[in-house]
């Protein structure tokens, strides 16, 4: 059974962690399947939107450490995980620089590095029984992939040193009022919100939603100065395209784009 479930509704690319059983814990083949995906989608006009949610009763409890040590076949454990979390970092920060948006749909328990997967997408959505939590202080260690960086951003610094100290899980309507999540739904509907929240996506040009979260990471990652000559590169950049000159052209003419992602 695949670990990971793909289908294509219109301009939205459902992608659904399918390890129910285990809480759709993120393993080695969760990993190198969601990659594959990524590539595959990545120079495609549609879907616009990839919306990840997970399967059944969870979204994702986190890292499937047990599997990653049973296929390193009794070699050494602790340099198992490295390699493991060193292939969810890049595959984490990959999805943050990803051309499309990304929206993750969550219902059920996003617990660890589940917590994490749904920091790297863009926006999030989560359900009336969310549980949403960093609790690897209880276990002598810390979030790995990425969640020491990526929550204070979303969160601000007081709240996710809250979460990160104590462990303790957020429900989703504590999501949404910190900003976690930009929007909350019953849990069967929490799909079907991700695609209305995200609706509004699809009216803009590509190439600019590639440049805008470039720009917008820039604004953590770099001084103000650094910063702005990003933004300039990129608006330069932008004025060649041809998704530009579209959207000009529709503007005068008063008529929908056409945008090509070109």
């Amino acid at each position: 059974m695949s670990s990971l479930l793909y289908e294509q509704d219109g301009p939205y690319g459902i992608i659904t962690l399918n390890r129910p059983d285990l809480l759709n814990a993120i393993s080695i083949e969760l990993g190198e399947e969601l990659t594959e995906l990524l590539d595959k989608l990545e120079g495609e006009l549609e879907p616009r939107v990839l919306i990840i949610t997970g399967s059944e009763r969870a979204f994702c409890a986190g890292a499937d450490l047990k599997s990653v040590h049973a296929r390193a076949k009794g070699s050494n454990p602790a340099l198992a995980s490295k390699r493991f979390l060193d292939g969810i970092n890049q595959l984490f920060a990959r999805m943050e620089t990803y051309p499309k948006p990304i929206v993750a749909a969550m219902s059920g328990i996003a617990y660890g590095g589940g917590c994490e997967l749904a920091l790297a997408c863009d926006v999030r959505v989560v359900a009336d029984n969310s549980r949403i939590a960093l609790s690897e202080v209880r276990l002598g260690v810390l979030p790995a992939a990425g969640g020491t960086q990526r929550l204070p951003r979303v969160i601000g610094l007081s709240r996710a040193k809250h979460m990160m100290l104590s462990g303790d899980p957020i429900d989703g309507q504590t999501a949404l009022d910190w900003g976690f999540a930009q929007a909350i739904a019953p849990a069967a509907n929490v799909l079907q919100a991700a695609k209305e929240l995200s609706a509004p996506y699809l009216k803009g040009a590509p190439v600019s939603q590639t440049a805008l979260k470039a720009c917008a990471l820039a604004a953590f990652d770099s001084d103000t100065a650094s910063g702005l000559k990003i933004e300039r590169q990129w608006a330069n950049f932008l004025h060649t395209t041809t998704d530009s000159k579209e959207g000009v052209a529709a503007f005068n003419e008063k008529r929908k784009p056409n945008f090509q992602g070109k």
